[in-house]
C-alpha cells in the first residue's frame, strides 16, 4: 500500500488523491499538519532520494509559505541538515505529496504522466 504525506486542503494534495481513487489505488495519508514528521524520516527520504529527485526537491520554494519566510531563511544556504530543520519548523513548506511505496519515496509533487507511469 502507498503511504501518501501531504496537507488535506492542498490544491495538489487533492488531485493527487483524487487520481488515486479515480484509479482504485490503495493509500495511507499522513496529514504532515497533524501527525509530525520528525529528522530520522526526513533525513531517510533526503539521503535515499530516487533519480531525478535530490533532496533540495523536498523544499518548495514556490509556494506561499516559502514566500512568507524571512528573508535571512530564505538567502540561507541550505543543506540537508538545515533542510530537514526548515521543514520541522514549518511543513507547509514541504512539496507535496511525497508518495512511498515499500518506505521509498516514488513521486513528489503531481504529475499525471509520472503516476502513470510509476503508479499504475
Amino acid at each position: 500500500m502507498l503511504k501518501v504525506y501531504g496537507i488535506k486542503n492542498c490544491n495538489t494534495v487533492k488531485k493527487s488523491l483524487t487520481w488515486l481513487e479515480t484509479n482504485k489505488i490503495p493509500y495511507e495519508f499522513y496529514d504532515v499538519k497533524k501527525q509530525v514528521l520528525n529528522e530520522s524520516i526526513l533525513d531517510s527520504w533526503m539521503n535515499n532520494m530516487p533519480t531525478p529527485y535530490n533532496w533540495e526537491t523536498l523544499i518548495n520554494k514556490t509556494g506561499m509559505t516559502w514566500r512568507k519566510l524571512p528573508e535571512t531563511k530564505k538567502k540561507m544556504k541550505l543543506d540537508i541538515n538545515k533542510a530537514i530543520k526548515l521543514i520541522l519548523e514549518n511543513s507547509s513548506v514541504m512539496k507535496r505529496p511525497v508518495i512511498l511505496k515499500n518506505d521509498k519515496i516514488l513521486t513528489i509533487g503531481f504529475d499525471e504522466s509520472e503516476f502513470n507511469q510509476k503508479i499504475l
